[in-house]
């Protein structure tokens, strides 16, 4: 009996040990992911950010008309709590309302960067809301998300509106699928259309507005099943272009976003069978005939596209130069956690995991291929933009901030915007994809300056239909009703800059200018 005991003590023993080492394995992981997703790092206090908000009078200022064409001279705009009240160039001005004078300035409608992945980085709230962005569209949601939103809208913190489409559906199998199902939470794996599809119904239940498709998403049949779910919840589907879901079968899926225009060249490539250096020109000859054609069934099929161009250009300095690229980004202004990385997830800096660093590029033969192939990707995306702009695609600017490396959230939006006007697109069709079209694409009332409207504003000291760098010439932003002025916004940037200090681990003085 006493033998019996022992063995059956022994056995309970070793399993409390395991559980206690798994729990302390599981914990080490969580905060591994937790830095990464940047929740450690110190966040603002925005109670000490003075804004206005109330009955308010913008005088004497330049318009931007709702077709983005031309700026409508001396015009007063008025706001009465978070709507556009009135716009006119003989308005009354009761006495309660406060008065800003707007002479030789520009008012345009609040930002949007359509692509964005916030994870735990609350300080990028008041990065965007510096920049100019008035909402954001979050491209894989987490609970954290929604609690940020109801703060935002009860007053106690400060930041854009946010669209927030659900976790990544994906299908892809092994520990690494299990391991981020588990811990990371934003990528979900389901090994069958019926759990794929009871996802789709919760995550409508929990209030996603979308639902997001992941590049992992391998199998065909769980992908038309969650497109088929989505539709019976009036859900739209967004996101990738999985593998093994070619461009022929996209435009009849049902899928009604695709997030980055490189999803198009990069199924193109590998329906190719591959880009590599011996047959990258023909490749291009290729796209370059079938381009127009693609624009066209998007069009036919009106499905908006993401841009997120500035992030591929910038994807060759990362791999061959990475130390003076991230000279020439906003560094200090990007969390930390993300900056850094873990053991477990790479992070920016040159030799800590950077995605785009190829460690293989040593000799002049693997750095010439390479070249190659970055050459003919940049140039295939050029083509596909230009012909989505010729036939009419609906195009919404995305950054992909804080998803992928070099992207900094808020700045990084006018970084693409420049590049979406160097490609083809006028200064009045960079603003439409920056303001109307991804307001149209969310279903929110935003995006034009027009009487009822969201009182989402931006105050330029410069003209963006002669200039488009000039949206990064903010002077104030009503964000939600809310007035902030320049002396604000600097107070902001100054403060997640002083916070992500304050929470760094690895210096990245050497990556300064």
């Amino acid at each position: 009996m006493k033998s019996k005991l022992s063995i059956k003590q022994c056995v309970i023993g070793f399993i409390v040990l395991i559980t206690i080492a798994t729990s302390a394995v599981s914990c080490k992981m969580m905060s591994e992911i937790n830095h990464v997703l940047g929740k450690h790092t110190e966040v603002v206090d925005t109670s000490q950010f003075k804004v206005f908000y109330g009955k308010l009078a913008i005088t004497h200022i330049n318009v931007l008309s709702e077709d983005s064409e031309l700026m409508i001279p001396n015009q007063t705009v008025l706001i009465n709590g978070n709507k556009i009240e009135a716009i006119g160039d003989s308005i009354h001005i009761a006495s309660d309302y406060k008065v800003i004078d707007g002479s030789k300035k520009y008012l345009i409608p609040g930002l949007i960067d359509s692509h964005v992945h916030i994870k735990k980085s609350k300080n990028d709230l008041l990065l965007y809301l510096a920049n100019g962005i008035t909402q954001v569209g979050e491209m894989t949601g987490m609970k954290e998300h929604f609690e940020y939103q109801m703060e935002i809208e009860n007053g106690t913190y400060l930041g854009p509106k946010t669209y927030i489409a659900s976790p990544k559906v994906s299908s892809q199998k092994g520990l690494n699928a299990t391991f981020r199902s588990w811990f990371e939470r934003r990528q979900q794996n389901y090994p069958s259309s019926n759990k794929a599809r009871k996802a789709v119904r919760s995550y409508k239940a929990k209030g996603y507005k979308a639902i997001k498709i992941s590049s992992d998403l391998f199998d065909r049949e769980i992908y038309f099943a969650v497109i088929d779910e989505a539709k019976k919840q009036n859900m739209p589907v967004i996101g990738h272009l999985p593998p093994y879901v070619y461009m022929k079968d996209f435009y009849s899926s049902g899928q009604s976003q695709m997030s980055h225009i490189a999803s198009i060249t990069q199924s193109e490539m590998n329906e190719y069978g591959g880009v590599n250096a011996e047959n990258a020109e023909e490749f291009l000859e290729s796209f370059k005939a079938k381009a127009d054609s693609i624009a066209i069934k998007l069009k036919e099929s009106n499905i908006t596209v993401s841009s997120t161009i500035w992030i591929y250009e910038s994807m060759p300095k990362q791999d061959f130069d990475l130390t003076n690229f991230l000279k020439t980004i906003e560094l200090p202004y990007q969390n930390p956690g993300w900056v850094e990385g873990s053991k477990i997830s790479g992070g920016w800096l040159p030799g800590r995991g950077n995605s785009y660093e190829n460690p293989n590029n040593l000799d002049t033969e693997s750095k010439r291929k390479s070249e190659i192939f970055w050459t003919t990707q940049t140039e295939a995306i050029y083509v596909m933009t230009r012909a989505l702009i010729r036939h009419g695609v609906t195009i919404t600017a995305g950054t992909d901030a804080h998803g992928a490396n070099g992207a900094i959230p808020g700045f990084s939006l006018h970084d693409e915007l420049e590049s979406l006007n160097k490609i083809g697109m006028s200064n009045a069709q960079v603003l439409q994809a920056s303001t109307l079209a991804p307001a149209k694409w969310m279903n929110i009332t935003s995006g034009k300056i027009k009487s009822g409207y969201n009182a989402d504003l931006v105050i330029l000291n410069k003209n963006p239909l002669t200039n488009i760098r000039h949206t990064r010439t903010i002077e104030a932003v009503i964000a939600n009703g809310k007035f902030i002025d320049k002396n604000t916004t600097d107070a902001m940037l100054k403060a997640v800059k002083e916070a992500n200090n304050r929470s760094r681990e690895v210096p990245i003085n050497a990556y300064l200018n």
